[in-house]
């Protein structure tokens, strides 16, 4: 870790919702913020998001970001308009993981987090017709739901440009290099702007950018893209009206209820997480045939009256995937690259966790003291893989929700 923290003045490389929550939080402190997006804001992974907005993790640490996150969210009216909608949330398990989960509801309750049991009566009374003899446990979040990404990461922006940042869009940076000790990015329209630290918040990116960067293979960050498909059906009018979303970890699915109509049905399979997509494979025509009727059979089987929807659209995005499903946030000097830093491996929760995410990268650039900060940015360092300090998941056999 680098220990200069006489930081002035910071690029953020990447307009998602993570790299403008991080322009933000510098801004906020007085830096000089220069942000720069290749496309626009959002354009990018941010903008496919399913943008659920939930506390309930299996890890202690990650559901207090996601905690700090959610409340952020709620409240977001100083900094612009996120769309948050609060519909709540149900976690149904069966006999596999309720044990797991009753541990999960006492570390989420230590937390303060609102977390209930739902009895299945109650389930029923949402979800009339949802076949339940398989679930055993129910839990509830009243205060989740979900946000409007680009809303999200433009109101980040403009905030931040309010502040004195400046937001470059539609250029690309092309290289990150030093000059006489001083740290620079050079862009395709050939310009070269220099910061005392630069942010990468690069996506499934971050290692192109590396090796244009001169930096070899050996040191590339552990990050690999996986590719995630979302359906978007309208939903029966026995199923109108705000309903909370509902996961299904025995279908190794979400259902999120959005609006009065629609819904958006995500997989949690964990083949999905460990399966690397070619970068240069047509992502555009990733979603099959067979991948929407497998997943409208699994909603069709825990729903049954849902069989009455119809398809309206899909969606499919990339997550940013690390060893361990959470995000590296560390500076890069190690590999060569003094007073740079990186956001990445954000492993499908970047836009839940990116209030978090911000402050987080805000603390690791201004703050000398990590032991001091809301959340110890160590313990997202880049060598907690090699040193046996992976962030644990207490689920097995579940993608996403760890």
């Amino acid at each position: 870790m680098s220990k200069n923290k006489s930081i002035d003045s910071i690029i953020v490389i990447g307009g998602g919702s993570t790299g403008c929550s991080v322009a933000y939080n510098m801004a906020s402190r007085g830096k000089k913020v220069r942000l720069i997006e290749r496309e626009n804001i959002a354009s990018g992974n941010t903008g496919k998001s399913s943008a659920l907005v939930r506390t309930h993790y299996s890890n202690k640490l990650i559901a207090s970001l996601a905690k700090y996150s959610l409340e952020q969210f709620m409240n977001f009216e100083n900094i612009g308009y996120s769309g948050f909608t609060k519909t709540g949330m149900v976690f149904p398990f069966n006999a596999n993981n309720s044990d797991t989960a009753r541990e999960i509801y006492k570390m989420l309750k230590s937390l303060d987090i609102d977390e209930q049991k739902m009895p299945i009566k109650q389930l029923k009374t949402i979800f009339p017709d949802i076949n339940s003899e398989d679930l055993d446990y129910i839990l509830y979040e009243p205060n989740s739901g979900y946000a409007d990404p680009v809303a999200t990461a433009g109101s980040y922006a403009s905030a931040a440009a309010n502040l004195g940042a400046e937001i470059i869009t539609g250029t690309s940076v092309e290289k990150i290099g030093t000059d006489n000790s001083r740290t620079y990015v050079e862009t395709g329209k050939g310009f070269q702007y220099y910061a005392d630290a630069i942010v990468m918040a690069t996506n499934v990116w971050s290692n192109q950018l590396l090796m244009k960067s001169g930096i070899t293979d050996n040191n590339f960050l552990p990050i690999y893209a996986s590719v995630h498909d979302i359906i978007y059906i309208r939903r029966p009018e026995k199923y109108a009206g705000m309903k909370p979303t509902l996961w299904d970890p025995q279908k190794l699915a979400y259902y999120k209820m959005e609006g009065s109509s629609i819904t958006a049905i995500g997989s949690l399979s964990p083949e999905i997480d460990n399966t690397e997509f070619d970068m240069k494979g047509d992502i555009e025509n990733h979603v099959t045939d067979e991948y929407i009727e497998m997943e409208l059979n699994n909603l069709t089987e825990r729903l049954p009256g849902m069989e009455d929807a119809t398809l309206i659209s899909t969606a499919t995005g990339l997550y940013d995937m690390s060893p361990d499903g959470q995000a590296i946030i560390d500076s890069l000097a190690d590999i060569g690259l003094e007073n740079v830093y990186v956001c990445a491996g954000l492993s499908g929760h970047g836009f839940k966790l990116s209030p978090a995410y911000g402050k987080i990268v805000a603390d690791m650039l201004t703050l000398q003291d990590p032991a001091k900060a809301l959340f110890d940015w160590r313990n997202f360092s880049l060598d907690r893989f090699k040193n046996g300090k992976s962030i644990k998941s207490m689920y097995s056999g579940i993608g996403t929700i760890y």
